[in-house]
C-alpha cells in the first residue's frame, strides 16, 4: 500500500523530486558511458600489435572514466540528499496526517524510500537511454580530441544497463535514507503545527562520521611532508570527497555561523541584509542544502586543479633537476638517427616496450646514469617509488622473472615506472628509440643529423614543450571529470534555492503583513543566497588551499627548486559560476514566491 501511496505522491506532487530525476538520469547516462568506454578499452587492451604509447592511451582512458563516474556519482547523492530533504520538511503536516491515521514510523520511512526508488527507475530509463546515444558520440569526440587513437568496439546494450541502473537505484536510496529517518519520526501531532524549530545540533552519527573524516583528513596532512608525491597527488584527488563528507555531516554548526559572520559588515546598511543574516543564523536546512552543492564543486574542482597544476610544476622541476643533457632529440623513428650519433660524447636512448601490459624502459645503464640521473642498474630491474608504493613492490622482489634490485625517484617524463638493463632484454634493445637525450660535445648536431627525421630541442626547450603539453592534456581532463560534477552542482544549487523559496512562502507572507516590501523581500532572498552561497565558497577554497598545501610539502620535500603555478582563471570560474548560479535562481525564486498569484 505505501509503495502505491509513493507512486502517487510522485506523480501528483511532481516538480521537488524534478532536481533529483535530472541529476540521477545524467548520472546514470555517464556511467553508461564509462562502463561501455571500460569494457571496450579493457577488451581492446588485450590485443596484440598495441604500442606502449596506445596501450598508455587505453590506461589512461580507463582510469579518466573510473575518476568521473565516482565524482558525478557522489555529487549525485548530494543532489538527491537534499531533494528529499526538502521533500520531508515541506510535508510535515502531511506525514502527521498520515501518522493520525494511523500509519506506522516504518510505513511511512518505507513511503520515503519509496518515492526515491520510483525517481530511480523513471532516471534509469531515461538515463540508460542517453547514456547508450551519447557512447558512440563520445567516442568520436576522443577520437577528434587526439585522446583515442584505436578503434573500439562497443559492448551489448544491456551490459552497461545492468551495471548503471542498480547503481542509480543504490545512490537515490543512499540519498533518501537519512531523509527517511526523519519522516518517520515526525509526530501525528505535526498536523496542528503552524511552525517547528530545525535543530542545529548533529546526530550522534553526524558527529561520529565527520569527526572521522576530518580526523582522517587532518592526519593526512600533517604527514604530508613525509608523504611520497605520487601518494600526496592521488590524495590531493581523493582527500577532498571526504572533507567534503566531514564538513557535510556538520554543516548545521558551520555554515549558518559562517553566513551570519559574512553578513556583519551589511546588517547595518540594509534591512534586507538583517532579515537575511538572522534567518540564515536560525535556520539550519537551507543554508545547508544550498551550501552543501558549492562546498562540494568548489572544493573538489579546485583541489584537482590544483593538484594538476602543482603536479606539472613538480615534474618539471624533476626533469631540470636530474636531465644532465643539453639537447633532446625526438628520432621520428627514424632508425639513422642512432647511426648518425656514434661518434657524439654522450648519446642515451629511450627505449620503451609493454610486458604483460607494464611499460617497461630499456636502458643503457652507463648512458643513463649520466644523462638522466639514474643508479647504474645490472642484474635486475628498478622500479620507481611510486610504482613500488602503489603496487607493494620491494627490493628482492621478482617482477617478470627478474630481480628487483633497486628502487629510483620518480622522473614520469624521462623515465617509467620500470626500468631494465639492455642486457636482459636483447631483443627490445634493438627497437628504434624514441628520444635521445645528447651531449654532442663540439659537434654541430644541426649538420650532423641533416637528412634524418630527427627533431633537435635543446634541454630547457623540450621540458617546456612537454610541460605545455602536460598541463593541456590536464584542462582537457579536468573538462571531463569536473563537466558533470560541475552539471549536478548547478541542478543542485538551482534546485535547493527553488525549493527553499516555495517552502518559505508563508513565512515571507507573514514578514509581507508586517510592512516589507516586494523589493525588500527579493533583496532579503538575494542576500540569503549570497551569504550562504559565500560561506560554501570560502569553505570550498580552503579546502582547496589545505589540499595545495599539503600537495606542495610533499613535492618539495622531494625536489627543492620548483615552480610556483596557480591557476587563478579556472578557480575565479568556479566560484564566479557557483554565486552567479545562485545569485539567478534566488532572484527567480524570489520572483515566483512574491507574485500576485501567491498573495504577496
Amino acid at each position: 500500500m505505501m509503495l502505491r501511496l509513493s507512486r502517487q505522491t510522485v506523480r501528483h506532487s511532481w516538480p521537488p523530486y524534478v532536481g533529483a530525476l535530472v541529476a540521477l538520469a545524467f548520472g546514470i547516462a555517464l556511467l553508461t558511458v564509462a562502463i561501455s568506454v571500460g569494457i571496450s578499452v579493457d577488451d581492446t587492451s588485450r590485443n596484440a600489435g598495441l604500442t606502449a604509447a596506445e596501450r598508455a592511451q587505453l590506461t589512461d582512458l580507463s582510469s579518466l572514466f573510473g575518476i568521473m563516474s565516482g565524482v558525478a556519482l557522489f555529487m549525485a547523492v548530494f543532489v538527491v540528499g537534499s531533494t528529499f530533504g526538502f521533500v520531508v520538511a515541506t510535508r510535515r503536516r502531511q506525514l502527521g496526517l498520515l501518522r493520525l491515521v494511523g500509519a506506522t514510523p516504518r510505513q511511512v520511512r518505507l513511503m520515503v524510500l519509496g518515492e526515491s526508488a520510483v525517481v530511480s527507475l523513471l532516471a534509469a530509463v531515461v538515463g540508460g537511454l542517453l547514456g547508450t546515444a551519447a557512447t558512440p558520440v563520445f567516442v568520436q569526440v576522443m577520437e577528434w580530441r587526439g585522446l583515442l587513437s584505436v578503434d573500439l568496439t562497443l559492448p551489448a546494450v544491456w551490459l552497461p544497463w545492468a551495471i548503471a541502473a542498480p547503481a542509480g537505484v543504490v545512490v537515490a536510496l543512499l540519498g533518501a535514507w537519512r531523509s527517511s529517518k526523519r519522516a518517520a519520526k515526525v509526530s501525528p501531532l505535526a498536523v496542528f503545527q503552524e511552525a517547528g524549530l530545525e535543530r542545529r545540533r548533529p546526530s550522534v552519527w553526524q558527529l561520529l562520521v565527520g569527526t572521522v573524516c576530518l580526523g582522517g583528513a587532518g592526519t593526512a596532512m600533517v604527514l604530508s611532508h613525509g608523504l611520497n608525491p605520487v601518494f600526496a597527488l592521488v590524495a590531493g584527488i581523493l582527500l577532498p570527497e571526504v572533507v567534503v563528507l566531514g564538513l557535510y555531516c556538520l554543516g548545521g554548526w558551520i555554515f549558518p555561523a559562517l553566513a551570519g559572520l559574512l553578513a556583519r559588515p551589511f546588517v547595518d546598511r540594509d534591512v534586507s541584509a538583517r532579515l537575511a543574516r538572522d534567518h540564515v543564523r536560525t535556520a539550519v536546512r537551507t543554508p545547508v542544502a544550498l551550501a552543501a552543492p558549492i562546498l562540494a564543486i568548489s572544493a573538489v574542482a579546485g583541489s584537482m586543479i590544483v593538484t594538476l597544476s602543482f603536479t606539472a610544476d613538480w615534474v618539471s622541476a624533476l626533469d631540470r633537476e636530474q636531465l644532465a643533457t643539453p639537447y633532446v632529440l625526438e628520432t621520428g623513428g627514424d632508425a639513422a638517427v642512432g647511426e648518425r650519433l656514434a661518434g657524439v660524447p654522450l648519446a642515451d636512448p629511450r627505449r620503451t616496450t609493454v610486458l604483460r601490459d607494464q611499460d617497461v624502459d630499456v636502458v643503457d645503464p652507463e648512458t643513463a646514469a649520466a644523462a638522466r640521473g639514474l643508479p647504474v642498474v645490472r642484474g635486475g630491474l628498478a622500479v620507481t617509488r611510486g610504482f613500488a608504493s602503489d603496487q607493494g613492490v620491494h627490493v628482492g622482489d621478482r617482477l617478470f622473472g627478474r630481480p628487483v634490485v633497486a628502487v629510483v625517484r620518480d622522473a614520469p617524463d624521462l623515465y617509467g615506472d620500470v626500468i631494465a638493463p639492455a642486457p636482459l632484454f636483447p631483443k627490445q634493445a634493438r627497437a628504434v628509440p624514441e628520444l635521445y637525450y645528447v651531449d654532442p660535445g663540439d659537434a654541430d648536431l644541426t649538420a650532423l643529423l641533416d637528412g634524418t627525421d630527427a627533431r633537435v630541442l635543446t634541454a630547457d626547450a623540450w621540458i617546456d614543450e612537454v610541460e605545455a603539453q602536460t598541463r593541456a592534456n590536464n584542462n582537457l581532463g579536468l573538462w571531463v571529470l569536473l563537466g558533470p560534477a560541475g552539471l549536478y552542482a548547478a541542478i543542485a544549487i538551482v534546485n535547493s534555492v527553488l525549493v527553499g523559496a516555495s517552502q518559505r512562502r508563508a513565512q515571507l507572507r507573514t514578514v509581507a503583513l508586517l510592512g516589507a516590501t516586494r523589493e525588500q523581500l527579493r533583496r532579503m532572498a538575494l542576500w540569503e543566497a549570497g551569504l550562504v552561497g559565500g560561506a560554501g565558497l570560502v569553505v570550498g577554497f580552503a579546502v582547496t588551499a589545505v589540499v595545495g598545501w599539503t600537495i606542495r610539502s610533499a613535492t618539495s620535500a622531494d625536489v627543492a627548486h620548483q615552480g610556483f603555478t596557480l591557476p587563478w582563471l579556472p578557480l575565479t570560474a568556479v566560484g564566479a559560476t557557483c554565486v552567479g548560479l545562485t545569485l539567478v535562481a534566488a532572484l527567480v525564486g524570489s520572483r515566483r514566491t512574491a507574485s500576485p498569484g501567491t498573495g504577496l
